[in-house]
Order: C-alpha cells, then sequence, then structure tokens
C-alpha cells in the first residue's frame, strides 16, 4: 500500500495516462493547423497569383505533355508559400518578386504579365544569369513541384522492372528519360 500523505508520488498508470496525452496532442494539434486549408492563400489579392501561373508555365510549358499549370504548380507554391515560409521568407518572396516587374519594365514591357512571350522568356534569361534568388527560389519550387506531381509519370517513361543492361544505346531510340528508382 502506498503512503497517501506524499504529494510528489506518481504511479505507472498516472504516468502512462500523461505521457499518452502529450503524444496524442503533437499529433492532433499539426493537424488541426492544417483544416484552415479551405481559407484563401495568403497571395490571393497580392497580384502574384497570376505572375507565379505565367511564370511556372514559363519554365514547364506544355507541349506534347502537360506542363506545370496542368500539373497544379501554381497551387503547390501558393501551399508552400502559405503553409511552410515563416513571416520573413514570405515578406522576402513578395518583395523579390517584384524584380520580374521591374525586368520586365527595363525591356520596354508594362509588367511581366502583360509582356509578350519573348520578352517574358528574355526576363527569366536575365535573372538566371544575374543568378537573382526569387528566381531561383520560384524555378526551384516549379521544378520539385512538377517531378512530385502526378503528371509528370506523363513526362517521364517510368519502367518499374528495368530489362537489360544496354550501355551504348541511341538516345533517340530510347526517347523520354527512363527512370528505375523514380523521381
Amino acid at each position: 500500500m502506498r503512503d497517501s500523505s506524499s504529494k510528489t508520488a506518481i504511479d505507472r498508470r498516472s504516468a502512462l495516462k500523461g505521457f499518452v496525452t502529450i503524444a496524442g496532442m503533437a499529433v492532433v494539434l499539426p493537424a488541426m493547423g492544417s483544416l484552415a486549408g479551405c481559407s484563401s492563400s495568403k497571395l490571393t489579392g497580392t497580384g502574384k497569383t497570376e505572375l507565379i501561373d505565367a511564370i511556372t508555365n514559363l519554365i514547364i510549358p506544355q507541349t506534347d505533355t502537360p506542363g506545370a499549370r496542368v500539373a497544379g504548380v501554381p497551387a503547390y507554391v501558393e501551399a508552400v508559400f502559405a503553409d511552410h515560409f515563416t513571416a520573413d521568407q514570405q515578406k522576402d518572396f513578395l518583395d523579390g518578386l517584384a524584380v520580374f516587374d521591374k525586368t520586365a519594365a527595363a525591356n520596354g514591357a508594362p509588367g511581366f504579365t502583360a509582356a509578350r512571350e519573348d520578352i517574358q522568356n528574355a526576363v527569366l534569361s536575365q535573372l538566371d544569369e544575374a543568378r537573382d534568388p526569387a528566381w531561383q527560389w520560384l524555378r526551384d519550387m516549379t521544378v520539385f513541384g512538377f517531378y512530385t506531381s502526378e503528371a509528370a509519370t506523363e513526362e517521364l517513361a517510368f519502367e518499374e522492372i528495368p530489362g537489360r543492361y544496354d550501355g551504348c544505346i541511341k538516345f533517340a531510340e530510347v526517347g523520354r528519360a527512363w527512370l528505375d528508382r523514380g523521381v
């Protein structure tokens, strides 16, 4: 029998109950934060959603396979922005997106989304050469978002169990990239 006058003693049942409660909260609370997913993106109303859509579509355009827009990359970028960027990163990203309009204006266009496609491509080339951080950030998110999407399965040929190894095969015979381990 345990001494009931001791206020610091804890039995195994109480300890387990406390542990399970803490562990359960660690699992449930982050999931509850994602329930706010039905609210509008933090990019909505900034005028940047159209810019992101245009840029991602230029990075991976639709050809005989789906492009970034069809793969949902603009929505992916918005989700990363809203759910994973800190407040400072969000501010830096939004401030960085202004360089696209400034560079387009320097090329004679009223803004990036209003520019002709040749000017848009020139802007992206200039920002790539300058190693602009906003451009690199958006480019990396676009490539990652696309190649981890379901649409990438139409872009890449995937062979679950590869056949024989042939080290001297002409690329024209194989077509698109062939993977044996996924992206």
